[in-house]
């Protein structure tokens, strides 16, 4: 059987997860699995090429899953892809300007590589007080928005992965707060589950042998990575270009493990709870419904 799947361009973590498969070093059990990456949100160029069928399974963001899902895509999630931890996402302000805390964010301009940010808002309403409907947003490729903020054209950004790492270096913002540690103090969870692995679901109701095959080699591709991260990590800069440094250390960042574990379901449905009322989907459901358990 020929299989496509997708990730996400430009994300290190997802780059060097997928290396060995796209290489060829890991091939999955009884299976050709050809690795293409799409565009980062705010695209959803990758939700649409596995709905369309031009790819059979995804890593997509858990937010444009459940959205599509929940339409009527004919889409199923498998697993978990990568969580954030207490590090890795976080808002970032000038040093010297006038954000100093959490609570200055309101009715200010925020940046992220995806417009308005449903996780941001509900942590700053929840944990800070802020009235989230002050905020406005703008949108910039990740590699724009450090620049962005010191240009003085925004008043704070939302960093994530290598790009988080460079905020962390650069001595003329700061960092407000990581995603991870305010949704540990409102939750509990000491993770945020952010991507997942999602197959057509046709697909996986005629062959459901399919998705122990293919989290197992994404697991080993995984594992390889892990052994070979600078010589990943080279070849990234080579198509991308960046910071050496950078990418080893955002690589630390997430937790990949390919699973969907009971603390995980549970996860996901404070996550479906905090999505609904934000109003990014219009309803709720079950895990089981969504997911091939």
């Amino acid at each position: 059987m020929e299989l496509t799947f997708a990730h996400y361009r430009n994300r290190f973590c997802m780059f060097r997860t997928y290396y060995a498969l796209a290489k060829g070093i890991v091939k999955p059990d009884g299976l050709s699995l050809s690795v293409i990456e799409l565009p980062d949100p705010p695209s959803h160029a990758q939700e649409e090429a596995l709905i369309k069928g031009e790819v059979q399974v995804a890593n997509l963001y858990l937010p444009n899953f459940l959205r599509r899902k929940l339409e009527g895509a004919p889409i199923l999630g498998l697993s978990t892809e990568w969580k954030s931890t207490s590090k890795g996402n976080g808002i970032f302000a000038l040093l010297e300007g006038p954000i100093k805390k959490p609570e200055d964010l309101a009715g200010r301009l925020i940046a992220t590589h995806q417009g308005a940010h449903a996780v941001h808002r509900y942590l700053l309403r929840h944990h800070f007080g802020v009235d989230d409907r002050t905020l406005r947003w703008e949108s910039h490729p990740q590699e724009e928005l450090l620049d962005v903020l010191k240009s003085g054209r925004v008043d704070a950004i939302v960093l994530l992965d290598q790009f988080f790492f460079r905020g962390e270096q650069d001595r003329k913002v700061r960092l407000l707060y990581t995603d991870g540690e305010i949704w540990q103090a409102l939750h509990g969870f000491s993770e945020i589950i952010k991507h997942m692995i999602a197959i057509r679901e046709p697909l996986i109701r005629e062959h459901p042998e399919l998705k122990d095959k293919l989290l197992s080699a994404f697991r080993s591709s995984f594992a390889y990575s892990e052994s070979h991260l600078e010589e990943i990590a080279d070849a990234f800069i080579q198509r991308y270009g960046g910071d050496r440094e950078a990418l080893l250390a955002s690589a630390r960042y997430p937790r990949i493990e390919f699973t969907f574990t009971e603390k995980e379901q549970k996860l996901a449905e404070a996550e479906m709870e905090m999505l609904f009322e934000m109003g990014e989907i219009s309803r709720k459901a079950p895990m089981s419904s969504l997911f091939a358990m």
